[in-house]
């Protein structure tokens, strides 16, 4: 077993913790979502075998000579399914989605996905890699990328304030201690959680207000008007709190400079090079199959019962002691993280997409700036900095209703892995299904 020091994130960008705003639980830089120590099974059939895709192979940046036998793929797909079903059966998840990038023994880029499970209960419908989950706060780092991107273009400064971009007054009446912050914040500290914003996910009055408009997106000025109308939570600069509100005003930032909206610049500048041609970002857009139930228990589940629009669909939304949460609208749901939280993709586009923000996508400057962690956390300008097994290891978790992901980046070895799960919370989290698949894949490499 290795050692694991890096930190998944247990915040969640969007309407994930409802059952910990509603306890009046403080949310911070450790707030956790603690489910019941068992998950009840959700239906008496079997869940069916993991559904796989072939491997195909692309050149690698660096490619070595070697007379090593290429990787038995077949062999490695049957160990992560059976990690997958490992998982399934200690979390109690219906249904989980996986991609791995990594290097065969010739230097080449090997891509493997697959996926076990449920991907909706009552339909008794096979998880498949062709699925598209929600990938929640993964989308952070994408958005902080792009606005790296335009940072190396000097069409933006890191150290410029908000305002220099959004215009004087753009978060007027964001006020600590008898002064207003609104246009001191820094495009710096809205990516690194510096900014004071509070975490919509933490308040209770927030989603009683939503739920009363489900069919109603949220546009992104909505978002920011509420954490402006809360105030900050500290000092702007001074502290860090993890929350998704900075990275939807990134987005926002992103379209002022551009002149596009920020769905169409993430696909030009980050999705097409990474050849992610199945990848969305609602509202603007959503998956073309949009088939995977997405399930809350627990506390989570005991809070969404409560809400007021929740109450004409609850009857048909409980699935044994789960709340299928994509039966009611969702509007909301899939638009208040937007770039912050929004991305609904395949596993192996994520896996194209995350690998590409450490091998080409930045360049060495701010690469260093997207990596280099402020100095009250182990979080960079929109990703997590930490170690696994001795080795540096770039991640980020996410979190919506329904979903539970995580990606990691292993730079000594070019290995990237990506998981989804649809039910959310759980225990053990996905970070312990994507640790056992880079115990697999650095065992099969030799590492």
């Amino acid at each position: 077993m290795t050692t694991m020091t890096r930190r998944h994130h247990r915040l969640f960008a969007g309407i994930t913790a409802l059952g910990l705003a509603l306890s009046a639980c403080s949310g911070g830089d450790d707030a956790v979502i603690d489910p019941p120590a068992e998950a009840a099974a959700t239906s008496t059939t079997e869940a069916p075998a993991p559904t796989t895709v072939a491997p195909t192979t692309t050149a690698a940046p660096t490619t070595t000579t070697t007379t090593e036998p290429p990787l038995d793929t077949d062999a490695l797909i049957a160990e992560f399914d059976a990690a997958i079903a490992e998982f399934l059966s200690d979390t109690g998840v219906p249904g989980a989605t996986l991609a791995v990038l990594m290097p065969d023994s010739n230097g080449d880029l090997i891509e493997l996905a697959t996926a076990g499970g449920l991907s909706d209960v009552l339909a008794d419908r096979a998880a498949t890699p062709d699925d598209h989950y929600r990938w929640g706060s993964i989308t952070k780092t994408m958005t902080s990328v792009v606005v790296l991107q335009l940072v190396s273009e000097e069409l933006i400064d890191l150290d410029a304030t908000v305002s220099t971009y959004l215009g004087d007054g753009w978060a007027e009446g964001y006020v600590w201690e008898g002064v207003d912050y609104g246009d001191l914040i820094t495009i710096r500290q809205i990516l690194n959680h510096t900014d004071g914003f509070p975490e919509y996910a933490f308040d209770p009055g927030f989603y009683i207000q939503s739920s009363m408009r489900m069919e109603t997106a949220y546009e992104p000025m909505e978002i920011v008007d509420w954490a402006i109308s809360v105030g900050p939570q500290y000092e702007p600069g001074t502290d860090y709190m993890y929350n998704t509100v900075g990275h939807v005003v990134a987005g926002l930032v992103i379209e002022a400079v551009t002149g596009e909206a920020a769905h169409d610049v993430l696909r030009e500048r980050l999705f097409d090079p990474a050849s992610a041609d199945d990848v969305y970002l609602p509202p603007a857009q959503y998956p073309p199959n949009d088939d995977v139930a997405g399930y809350v228990q627990g506390d989570l589940k005991l809070a969404i019962d409560v809400l007021p629009g929740y109450a004409p669909y609850k009857e048909a939304s409980v699935v044994g002691d789960f709340y299928d949460v994509t039966i009611a609208p969702e509007a909301v749901v899939r638009s208040a993280g937007w770039t912050g939280g929004g991305l609904e993709a395949q596993a192996d586009d994520v896996a194209r997409i995350f690998r590409s923000e450490f091998t080409g996508a930045l360049d060495d400057a701010v690469l260093d700036e997207f990596l280099t962690t402020s100095e009250f956390s182990n979080y960079g300008l929109g990703i997590n900095v930490g170690e696994y097994d001795g080795h540096t290891a770039y991640s980020h978790g996410g979190g919506v209703p329904g979903f539970r992901s995580d990606a990691v980046h292993l730079p000594d070895f070019d290995i990237t892995v990506v998981a989804s799960s649809n039910l959310i919370p759980i225990e053990p989290d996905i970070g312990s299904l994507t640790d056992a698949i880079l115990d697999i894949v650095l065992a099969a490499i030799g590492a």
